[in-house]
């Protein structure tokens, strides 16, 4: 690899920042500005249930998109595939916030979004990951 190629910022590593980084603060302004126009659909106890189930499925994603990532041939189309996989956090922490949750447990799952794209990547990638 040369130096140019080193230097070189790739278009999966784009396309992660947008979706994992631009992505959840963009959906966190998005929820404080209509925070007081949202009133809770369900039950307290539904939504704590809900909050628990995303929670779990957050939680186990790293090793969901480890195994995805193995299964495609393609890098780069799956590193991107991991990226997309990254967002599933924000999506459940929106939905749960449009439940009528908390808006702090929706922005701590748009937090793990971007956590993930920023310290994930050694474990889902492996020794792809260094290059």
């Amino acid at each position: 690899m040369n130096e140019a190629e080193k230097n070189s910022v790739s278009v999966e590593k784009v396309v992660g920042v947008i979706l994992d980084i631009i992505n959840p603060v963009f959906l966190v302004i998005v929820m404080v500005t209509i925070k007081d126009k949202i009133r809770s659909l369900v039950d307290d106890g539904i939504i704590e249930g809900v909050g628990y189930i995303f929670s779990g499925f957050t939680m186990l994603l790293p090793f969901f998109a480890k195994k995805i990532y193995r299964k495609i041939p393609n890098k780069k189309q799956a590193e991107m595939v991991v990226y997309v996989l990254y967002n599933i956090p924000l999506i459940f922490g929106f939905i749960y916030f449009l439940l009528g949750g908390y808006l702090r447990y929706s922005i701590g799952f748009a937090v793990v979004t971007v956590g993930y794209f920023l310290f994930a990547g050694s474990f889902v990638f492996g020794e792809d990951a260094d290059e």
